[in-house]
């Protein structure tokens, strides 16, 4: 044997006992020929939510793939994206096809509270693996359903609805009426506004529960209007809300002193409607495209692919897959279980967030924005949308941790 056989056969022996001895030097060398690094997009691209997601959210993706460089850990990131259809059944066996067989590493968006506790489900027995909620409302997410391996990006119902409930409760609207969606996301929008109307003083006329894509929304609307509330909290965004909208301007809600405050407005929502529809409606929300000039740079970046100012679920988008990418090259691994906890170490400080932390309950908590839509007459060019009445610290507008019914927290 030449001496090139003999190190050969030394090279080959030494191979066989690292590997005997379960040690894992080859997994990097792995990793480097395991072909594209995939995240998925489980999106709303055709139903009430599409103009908060949908294409948008897979242009905003995208635009943070870039922004990242194109590659994590050696290797090319792929976006793989599909339609939900806003049915459980669909998003669960996507997001299961994805895990299992298209070695997706994480996936993000996934509108619809319905459709994420689904994928909830199916990521609690793939610890491995990442479920960043983008979009999807529901403290569903981060109280009994909460994960080691998923994070709510997104503000909960209770940082949209307490805090502008209470806001205007104090401001004279003593009196209310609750619409909620029929879906997983309604009883805590539901719970979420009345803490804040209760906590400024007010009362519940009463409420109604309007079912998904419900189309023509005239008896809901009647029956806010029969309980002589001077005040109608939407908790709802998309296609439904701009019907409600519509429909009491029509029954000259506004003439009887009544006003809409909207749980979970969109830009894209304002955008349906027209200003003078939209006017007057108070609102809470993380992100407006004039808060700062990187924001109006980032915006304008968006608007120039996608034909439209961003809504902040899209921004939202963009916001979680970079952060996410940060930690797998940090990791060294896609693996969640040492990917996520560098998510939650990480400082958040972005064109959009101030000082974000992700708390124990996975929520990512930072300040978030009062405002009112503007009439047409005092908005000054196309977007300029928000009168911002105060910023309000993460502390006043999240749920109190201690309240939390997710079992990582710590009591």
């Amino acid at each position: 044997m030449n001496c090139s056989e003999r190190a050969s056969a030394l090279n080959s022996f030494l191979c066989y006992l690292i590997l005997a001895a379960g040690l894992c030097i080859a997994v990097p060398v792995l990793a480097q020929g395991a072909g594209p690094f995939k995240i998925g997009i489980a999106s709303d691209m055709s139903s009430a939510y599409s103009d908060l997601s949908g294409k948008g959210s897979l242009i905003a993706v995208q635009l943070a793939i870039e922004d990242f460089g194109g590659s994590v850990l050696g290797r090319k990131i792929e976006v793989v994206s599909a339609d939900h259809q806003m049915k459980p059944s669909v998003g669960s066996s996507l997001v299961t096809e994805w895990f299992d067989r298209s070695n997706v590493s994480a996936v993000f968006g996934l509108a619809g509270s319905s459709v994420a506790l689904a994928v909830q489900a199916i990521a609690k027995d793939r610890p491995t693996k990442a479920v960043i909620h983008t979009i999807p409302l529901t403290s569903e997410l981060i109280g009994k359903s909460c994960l080691p391996n998923a994070i709510h990006w997104a503000p909960d119902s209770y940082a949209l609805a307490a805090a502008v409930t209470r806001y205007m409760t104090r401001q004279g609207g003593k009196s209310w009426f609750i619409m909620v969606q029929d879906t997983a996301a309604g009883p805590p929008a539901r719970a979420a506004a009345a803490d804040g109307i209760l906590k400024g003083g007010g009362k519940i006329a009463g409420d109604v529960r309007v079912p998904f894509n419900a189309g023509d929304v005239s008896s809901f609307v009647l029956q806010a209007q029969s309980s002589r509330a001077n005040l109608i909290a939407v908790g709802f965004g998309g296609a439904d809300l701009i019907n409600i909208v519509k429909a009491g301007r029509q029954f000259g809600i506004e003439k009887t002193g009544a006003a809409f405050v909207s749980l979970a407005l969109f830009g894209p929502d304002i955008e349906g409607m027209g200003l003078d529809l939209a006017k007057g409606i108070a609102f809470v929300m993380p992100f407006y495209p004039e808060m700062n000039a990187e924001a109006r740079a980032w915006s304008k970046r968006f608007q120039d692919r996608a034909g439209r100012l961003p809504a902040w679920s899209q921004v939202a988008d963009y916001e979680g897959v970079l952060h996410y990418l940060r930690a797998v090259q940090k990791a060294g691994t896609d693996d969640a279980q040492k990917v996520v906890p560098i998510m939650k170490s990480a400082p958040i400080n972005t064109f959009s967030i101030e000082g974000g932390v992700i708390r124990e309950d996975h929520q990512l908590v930072r300040p978030m924005y009062l405002a009112k839509v503007k009439a047409p007459d005092q908005s000054k060019f196309p977007g300029d949308f928000y009168d911002i009445i105060g910023k309000v610290p993460a502390s006043e507008v999240f749920s109190p941790l201690a309240d939390s019914a997710c079992p990582m927290v710590k009591k």
